[in-house]
């Protein structure tokens, strides 16, 4: 072989070497687009949330379901939790007894203050003692304005040094003829104490508790 001839063979080895080189530098996915679909055809999503929904807990699966939201009466919305239900069951109940109370009425005391008749009834329940103050004007020049109230137990002979609970509250007399107020004590008695305080007088006296 002579010196021309390998020059040229080397020369042809280099040229096929860079062909081949080119011919492979492309991708093989090179042509591919994520983003090429046929004209006039919706995507296909692979995401079912009924799939999903199938393996999760029932509490989520809960809160899925459409149901009908039911609209409370009344009745029910004074129910629907069972503090509320407690509390409308302690209102009903007291209620009750102060009905009781006033319709049957317990021991009776009747007084006058600044010219209005004043009677007390009294009864005891589960730890505490109910009162109704009635009064009563007899004429026109009768009392009005405030009064206040204060309430105890009665202590026994030789018990004067024992601690003893007071209650306290203030109502108001208006022009009207009759009126009427009810409240309770915390505290249960057979016989209470009660003082009156007026601007013009004032009333001491026992109301005995049925």
């Amino acid at each position: 072989m002579t010196e021309k001839q390998a020059r040229e063979e080397t020369q042809a080895r280099e040229e096929t070497g860079d062909g081949e080189k080119k011919a492979g530098s492309g991708r093989p996915n090179a042509g591919y687009s994520l983003s090429r679909r046929t004209e006039g055809e919706d995507p296909v999503f692979y995401y079912s949330r009924d799939r999903r929904l199938a393996k999760a807990p029932e509490s989520v699966r809960s809160l899925y379901r459409e149901e009908p939201r039911r609209r409370l009466g009344f009745f029910r919305s004074l129910t629907a939790t069972k503090p509320l239900a407690v509390l409308f069951a302690s209102i009903l109940i007291l209620s009750a007894f102060i009905i009781v109370l006033a319709v049957f009425g317990g021991a009776e005391n009747s007084y006058t203050l600044g010219g209005n008749r004043i009677s007390v009834q009294a009864m005891k329940f589960e730890g505490a003692t109910y009162l109704v103050l009635k009064k009563t004007a007899k004429d026109a020049n009768v009392y009005t304005g405030l009064v206040d109230l204060a309430v105890a137990p009665e202590v026994s002979a030789g018990k004067e040094d024992t601690p003893y609970p007071v209650f306290r509250n203030r109502i108001f007399f208006s022009l009207k003829d009759e009126e009427e107020y009810r409240f309770s004590v915390p505290f249960e008695a057979d016989r209470l104490v009660m003082v009156i305080q007026g601007e013009n007088g004032s009333l001491e006296f026992t109301v005995v508790s049925k």
